[in-house]
């Protein structure tokens, strides 16, 4: 897989900056979550990330690589794009970018959860139809 799948940008304010006055690793992961949020609607059109229901996504792992340090006012494209699925979770890989520089890269596993019976369920198959469309892979 060659191509992202969605892109996601936003600017690096002051206070995500670390006493060096780099990007803050943990920052980051707030870069990364906030284009997955923004993915999900765009994946799923009935999902809203903001309302408590029956159907959620979960993270259960992340794995960053950093390559290069951000900085303030910066522009970062977070590219992303669904990696291999399985029956309830897959892997969403992220690229992280200021123009030609990559920031870092990386994934989550995301796992398909049902809140109210609290417990994990098969992707649901308009989501398993889009990520497969988006470049995904079966397990």
């Amino acid at each position: 897989m060659s191509e992202w799948a969605f892109s996601f940008t936003d600017e690096v304010r002051f206070a995500d900056l670390d006493t060096q006055g780099h990007l803050n690793n943990v920052a980051f992961l707030v870069f990364f979550e906030s284009a997955r949020v923004a993915y999900a609607p765009a994946a799923l059109a009935d999902h809203d990330p903001g309302r408590t229901g029956e159907f959620g996504f979960m993270v259960v792992e992340v794995k960053i690589t950093y390559r290069s340090p951000g900085h303030y006012g910066e522009s970062i494209d977070t590219l992303l794009r669904p990696g291999t699925i399985g029956r309830s979770s897959f892997r969403c890989e992220f690229e992280m970018r200021v123009g030609e520089r990559v920031l870092a890269d990386g994934y989550a596993v995301m796992v398909t959860y049902d809140h109210v019976a609290g417990r994990s369920i098969a992707i649901p198959e308009p989501l398993r139809e889009r990520l497969l469309a988006d470049g995904a892979q079966q397990r």
